[in-house]
């Protein structure tokens, strides 16, 4: 017996997969695709910060970004007289990374969206409202 939690919970993995496919052409896995994200929407935060945003463990997180240091796509920079701290910060690659990526995983998902009859941003409005009830009930 189906129910709606367990469709979303298909759904969301079927996105994930189809993410990982999409990305590869890019150089990207899906997680590192979603690392590049979040740094590219707060300059300057630390490994610390990333791992909450991103539900990974701090050493996780660390290795996510120096793969992506390693890469050319992110900048870590250890701050003067605070300990272990590393801020991170996207290159002008990294952000080119990030925007040719984000288009083409976008328009490829808005046009599954349109294929079934939806309007992508119809249904990302409905997302982002169960999204908010739900972290509000929490």
């Amino acid at each position: 017996m189906s129910s709606l939690a367990y469709d979303l919970h298909v759904l969301v993995r079927s996105l994930d997969r189809s993410a990982e496919v999409r990305l590869a052409p890019f150089g990207l896995t899906y997680a590192r695709y979603l690392a590049l994200v979040v740094v590219g929407d707060h300059d300057d935060l630390t490994q610390r910060e990333l791992a909450v945003a991103l539900g990974q463990s701090e050493p996780t997180a660390s290795r996510t970004a120096a793969a992506l240091a390693d890469a050319g796509w992110l900048n870590v920079v250890r701050t003067p007289g605070t300990g272990n701290r590393r801020m991170l910060r996207l290159t002008p690659s990294g952000h080119d990374l990030l925007d040719r990526a984000s288009a083409s995983l976008g328009n490829d998902f808005d046009d599954v969206v349109r294929s079934i009859g939806q309007d992508p941003d119809h249904l990302a409005a409905q997302v982002r409202r169960l999204t908010a009830t739900l972290e509000e009930s929490s």
